[in-house]
């Protein structure tokens, strides 16, 4: 056959198979699509698979180490919160309600020194108030003087008719008991001795012609003496009742009276509040021509030669926490700068209106006020910046340390970690736990040196075999666009890649 037709006879044979593996594939593009998918994923976990091999052949004739490092370690807890000003007031007057305000000399954000008069009110009131007292008390005054003077008047009345009535018992004392001894020798014996009945008639008749014929009787001189007794309690009734009102005005005098003037004139020194404290005017909560409420809030003055923290804590840390420790202080608005500060106040009960809760579970979790004093103060300080602070519960400096994975516990409980000499050669040194951090840990022991080679743990390894494995199905990934995306070869929907983060398409 000639060369030509040869040549021409393989060019129509190949175009029939052609056309045909194309009838073929528009017949079967799933299967075929899924062919080239499971290709993919096979050429992916073949070399996962042969990496993982050599990674734990690697593993079986190298051991991992790490060093004994010699660093400075610290436990803390890190808190939120404001920076206020180490010493605010809010300043209010003891002027009356209703006081009109006089005169607001400073605004909002003014330095002032301490003693400035800030806001003054109308004293007008209070030369009238005080005229109105001493007009009520000189009334009151008189009246008292009065009432005690109607006493001893009453008094001295009563004694002088008992003097009277005393001077009649006393001139007619003995006709009065020869009168009573007749009487009774009367009533004794009566008609049957003449002699004693002419007696008692003699004595009768003679003495109803005494007291200038008023008469002297035995019923007559005793109920002189009943009146003797009487005005005796009754004196001695209104002897009560002016000692008793002596007391009242006494009480008056010294605490009523007292406590009338003194709050008009304390009320009458508050027409002018001052500054207790040089500082910032911070807030005026009064205007010019309005009526003050005794009690209200005048103004606000704020002291920033030194900064507070405010912060709240959770129940869980508040019991590590005391007044004294350190704490480390950073602002968005200094660059991350460092200032230090001391916990001034711990609260002992919680503050209900901060605690917190968690909306998956609905559980509570209260919250505890927590202040720390800053030790110096910044020209780029503000109050109201947000600060976060580390309160250092514990510190160590040039420990050994090592990461937590080094550490293992034997049967006994006893801590240890594996020293790798360059041999290769491993020995079991037993050691102390101290401190911890978030990722360090404190080892004591006399056989410690810095740089001395420990063994890490499978966890440790594990870990960074993990990492290593996730790198590299993300690179994988990356080949044909994120997990989660459009089409193949495309990636990820718009807005960003899926996990792996690859490319929108190729």
């Amino acid at each position: 056959m000639p060369k030509d037709s040869q040549k021409f006879s393989i060019l129509s044979k190949l175009g029939s198979f052609v056309k045909r593996f194309g009838r073929f594939i528009k017949k079967h593009l799933l299967l075929f699509i899924i062919l080239i998918i499971l290709i993919v994923v096979g050429i992916i976990f073949g070399r996962k698979y042969l990496m993982k091999t050599n990674s734990h052949e690697v593993e079986e004739t190298q051991t991992l180490t790490t060093s004994v490092e010699v660093m400075d370690l610290q436990s803390s807890i890190s808190v939120t919160g404001t920076l206020a000003a180490g010493q605010t007031q809010s300043v209010t007057s003891t002027v009356a309600t209703g006081t009109e305000v006089a005169a607001v000399y400073y605004e909002v954000g003014d330095y002032v020194e301490a003693g400035t008069v800030i806001v003054e009110f109308d004293a007008d009131d209070y030369a009238t108030k005080l005229a109105e007292l001493n007009a009520k008390y000189n009334i009151s005054d008189i009246e008292d003087a009065h009432t005690l003077q109607d006493y001893l008047d009453q008094i001295e009345e009563k004694q002088e008719e008992m003097a009277e009535i005393q001077e009649y018992l006393d001139e007619w004392a003995d006709v009065y008991n020869n009168l009573v001894d007749a009487y009774n020798d009367y009533l004794e014996y009566g008609d049957s001795d003449s002699s004693v009945a002419s007696r008692w008639t003699t004595e009768s008749n003679a003495a109803k012609t005494l007291d200038d014929g008023n008469g002297v009787t035995i019923s007559g001189y005793e109920s002189k003496q009943d009146e003797l007794e009487t005005l005796q309690d009754e004196i001695e009734e209104l002897q009560y009742k002016y000692e008793l009102e002596q007391l009242n005005q006494e009480y008056d005098n010294t605490y009523t009276k007292t406590e009338e003037y003194e709050s008009v004139t304390e009320s009458q020194s508050g027409t002018q509040v001052v500054a207790p404290f040089s500082g910032y005017i911070t807030a005026i909560n009064v205007e010019e021509g309005n009526n003050y409420t005794q009690g209200n809030t005048v103004f606000t003055i704020s002291n920033t030669d030194s900064f507070v923290v405010e912060a709240t804590v959770d129940e869980y840390d508040i019991a590590s926490l005391s007044e004294g420790l350190s704490a480390v202080v950073k602002f968005d608005a200094t660059d991350d700068d460092e200032f230090t500060g001391t916990v001034s106040y711990v609260a002992v009960t919680s503050d209900s209106t901060t605690s917190s809760s968690s909306s998956s579970t609905g559980s509570t979790s209260a919250s505890y006020e927590v202040k720390i004093t800053l030790d110096d103060t910044d020209d780029r300080l503000r109050v109201g910046m947000t600060a976060k602070a580390s309160v250092i519960l514990e510190s160590v400096t040039d420990a050994y340390a090592v990461a937590y994975d080094c550490v293992e516990t034997d049967a006994d409980g006893n801590s240890y970690v594996t020293v790798v000499d360059d041999d290769g050669n491993e020995t079991k040194l037993e050691v102390t736990l101290g401190l911890e951090s978030d990722y360090y840990v404190q080892i004591i022991s006399d056989e410690l040196s810095e740089g001395l080679q420990v063994k890490a743990t499978a966890s440790s390894t594990s870990s960074n075999s993990s990492d290593q494995s996730q790198d590299e199905n993300n690179s994988l990934l990356n080949m044909g666009g994120g997990q989660g995306g459009g089409d193949m070869g495309g990636g990820a929907p718009s807005g960003g890649g899926g996990q792996g983060g690859g490319p929108g398409g190729m």
